[in-house]
């Protein structure tokens, strides 16, 4: 479950706010940088979500592709490693 420093990593990557917890009124904006809407931040929650399984699901399929142009599954690798 995403938090605020969560959603605000990914809305403002760059930076210039601090957050205690999930509240909007709980940013403390430092700098003159670009700030987000409260609208913005609380959609982001489910933004984030979405965002997280999209790069868990390219982390699968990128593993999944590497295993089938080695020719093994994922247990054989595993039983490899061991």
């Amino acid at each position: 479950m995403a938090n605020g420093s969560d959603v605000l990593n990914m809305l403002l990557p760059q930076g210039g706010w601090i957050i205690a917890g999930n509240d909007f009124n709980t940013i403390i904006w430092v700098d003159d940088r670009p700030r987000c809407t409260e609208s913005e931040f609380e959609a982001g929650f489910s933004q984030y979500e979405v965002l997280k399984a999209e790069q868990e699901a390219k982390v699968e399929a990128d593993k999944a592709a590497l295993l089938a142009k080695l020719g093994l599954t994922a247990d054989e690798l595993k039983t490899l490693l061991s």
